[in-house]
């Protein structure tokens, strides 16, 4: 969900709120005797961007956007089970938060219908780029700091 004040009939600042799912799938060891698990992350984060208006038409507007992120771990776990020869000896499961925040920057275009003026529903194809937060769990941000992403939503109009 974002909040957008337009500044002019093109520039608007832009906020919100997003929420991320990260699930990753765990194995390590041999054929026979490994880990396998499943860490699951949940991020709440805050956007500041600023969007520009290329083309308007009727209730539609295409429009590129840019910005920077902050994201919150605000809960998470890992699930861990041990195989020795093929069979599941011990399951393990504890919490598993990542302590601090995680900053990137986005660039994205996007098309915007307005259901009434003040409101529109939103999709936003884009990259983000995630810097390294200095934690030692691993996620996707860590691995693949270059991510493409789509972004849907509903967008809360104020401003002239």
């Amino acid at each position: 969900m974002s909040f957008s004040y337009r500044i002019n009939n093109r520039l608007s600042l832009e906020s919100g709120i997003t929420y991320a799912n990260l699930t990753s799938d765990l194995k390590y060891g041999s054929d026979s005797h490994y880990l396998s698990g499943q860490q699951t992350l949940h991020y709440i984060g805050v956007p500041l961007n600023v969007k520009y208006d290329i083309v308007s038409w009727k209730n539609f507007t295409v429009y590129a956007s840019g910005g920077v992120l902050a994201e919150k771990c605000v809960s998470g776990k890992l699930k861990k089970e041990y195989f020795i020869d093929n069979l599941a000896k011990e399951t393990d499961t504890q919490s598993h938060v990542v302590k601090p925040l995680q900053w990137s920057v986005n660039a994205s275009a996007g098309v915007q219908f307005d259901i009434v003026p003040s409101v529109g529903v939103y999709a936003e194809p884009g990259i983000s780029y995630y810097f390294d937060n200095g934690s030692d769990i691993r996620t996707i941000y860590k691995d693949e700091p270059l991510n493409f992403n789509l972004n849907v939503g509903m967008r809360f109009n104020f401003g002239s």
